[in-house]
Parts: C-alpha cells; structure tokens; sequence
C-alpha cells in the first residue's frame, strides 16, 4: 500500500468528480481506507440501493483497522496539537502503516505528516 484515502475523497469519487475519479482508477491496487473512512463515508443518507453500491465500492479496498497502536498514536498527535477524532484516527492510522494521505483537506494534517496528497492539486 502507498496511499490512505480520506473521507473526502471517497465522497468527491462517489459525487463524480474527474480528477479524483482519474486518481482512483490510477492508484486503487495501492490505496486503503481506515475503518473510520468506512463509517464516515456509510453514515451518509444513502437509499437502500446506493447503499449496496457504495458498500462494494469501499469493500474493493483494504480497510485497516483501528489497533491499539493506532490509539496510542493518535493520543500523541492529540497531545502536540488538537485535532478531530476522526481525521486523527485517520492520520495514526498512515503514520503506523507508513501511508500518504489522499485528502483535499491538507490543512487537518499538515503539521502532522509530510506524506499528504492533494489530487485538486491545490
């Protein structure tokens, strides 16, 4: 695995867009996707339909669990700086699997982590 997608970017992928579409279909065979992106992207309002789509699409990639590790990291990070549950527990999980992270949202984990990917190339 190389890169760890974040929410956002599985949401611009479902929503169509071209580059982040393009991005995916490049680098799939070594992307990943924390559990915290599986439930963040889930908890959406999808119809029963959409649902199952969306379930396949995200069952396409590894999903890396949250470990004890990924805990003990993500309690560091929070000591050094505040930051959201989630994208913290998504950060632990790169900085353990030594991943760069896919996300339109640089600054959430920028002073935490050189490996960020920004596909809007903003």
């Amino acid at each position: 695995m190389k890169y760890l997608l974040d929410s956002n970017i599985i949401i611009y992928y479902l929503n169509g867009d071209k580059k982040i579409y393009d991005f995916i279909e490049k680098n799939r065979a070594v992307s990943a996707i924390s559990l915290i992106t599986y439930y963040e992207v889930l908890n959406y309002d999808f119809s029963e339909d959409e649902e199952l789509v969306v379930r396949d699409f995200l069952d396409e990639f590894e999903v890396l669990n949250v470990s004890k590790n990924i805990i003990n990291r993500a309690l560091e990070n929070r000591k050094s700086k505040k930051i959201k549950m989630a994208d913290n527990f998504i950060l632990a999980t790169a900085q353990i699997f030594g991943l760069k992270i896919v996300t339109r949202n640089t600054k959430d984990f920028s002073s935490f982590i050189d490996g960020l990917v920004n596909p809007f190339g903003e």
